[in-house]
């Protein structure tokens, strides 16, 4: 009898292609969109509704950062601690950063963070976008305390050891400084990674007839950004490979569905529920439309 009453839980994912509504506007010139045309209004939700649940998240994220980054006991490792490790203990992956040093690669990365962070200027080049650069600061606002809150509160939660700390050729005061148990995941390569995702989002969204020999030059720099980064960090001796991997999809994940979450629903409702049976017994069908 319990059989009858169970309810079995499937979730699909749908893609479609999104329709342009009569109420929107067309035909507007647009130096972007193919044949200089625009056909598409602002593609996203706005209010304080639609912005509570992400702003309360990103929050939440920060304040856990913070928490973690408080209850974290581990030590930085002493001059004994180090003369114990053996880099043939890193997995083989991971163990060619055991050898990188280098100071002007770490600062060039530092650059190219700071640098991500203009990338979203670029919404006041069309004015489909500029015209909406309240609610989009908000958003960027939303990626970037997502994106720290998780970054810092697994690095808390890890305390995985740097790979210069193996190095013999770093200076100990490096070796045993109080970030050395920071390296997973990296924090330069998601924060470029989400700014840079975010940044093209946006602006794919705002213009989806976009051209495309400026759609792949979009798409190019914001994967381009990252992989550089993800680049120095390792060459430079503060980040393993699986660190900048990790850091890569962490970030490129919140850039790109914070703001698919905003996206206003054309049609039916995002979630849709029906009743099916599965596997010969009673069930709910739960669809999410993207």
């Amino acid at each position: 009898m319990f059989y009858r009453f169970l309810l079995l839980l499937s979730i699909s994912f749908t893609f479609t292609v999104p329709v342009a509504s009569q109420t929107e506007p067309r035909g507007e010139n647009c130096p972007i969109c193919k044949d200089g045309e625009h056909l598409n209004g602002n593609p996203y939700q706005k209010g304080i509704k639609t912005e509570l649940p992400y702003l309360i998240s990103g929050i939440g994220l920060v304040g856990t950062g913070f928490l973690l980054q408080a209850l974290n006991t581990t030590d930085p490792f002493t001059i004994d601690e180090i003369d114990r490790l053996d880099r043939n203990s890193v997995n083989p992956f991971d163990r060619p950063a055991t050898y990188n040093w280098d100071p002007n690669m770490a600062t060039a990365s530092d650059y190219l963070a700071l640098g991500a962070m203009a990338l979203p200027a670029f919404f006041l080049s069309t004015k489909h976008s500029r015209s909406q650069l309240g609610s989009l600061v908000v958003m960027g606002l939303e990626v970037g305390m997502i994106n720290f809150g998780i970054t810092s509160s697994v690095k808390n939660l890890s305390s995985r050891a740097r790979p210069y700390v193996y190095n013999p050729n770093v200076p100990m005061d490096e070796r045993t400084s109080s970030l050395n148990r920071k390296s997973f995941f990296s924090g330069h390569t998601s924060h470029t990674a989400a700014f840079s995702f975010f940044f093209a989002k946006v602006l794919n969204d705002y213009h989806p007839n976009m051209k495309t020999g400026l759609k792949i030059t979009i798409w190019t720099v914001a994967i381009a950004v990252p992989v550089s980064t993800a680049y120095l960090r390792v060459e430079s001796g503060k980040h393993f490979k699986t660190d900048v991997i990790t850091g890569f999809m962490v970030g490129a994940a919140t850039g790109w569905f914070v703001p698919q979450l905003h996206k206003k629903k054309k049609g039916t409702s995002a979630f849709s529920v029906f009743p099916t049976t599965i596997f010969g017994r009673p069930g709910m069908y739960l669809s999410y439309r993207f």
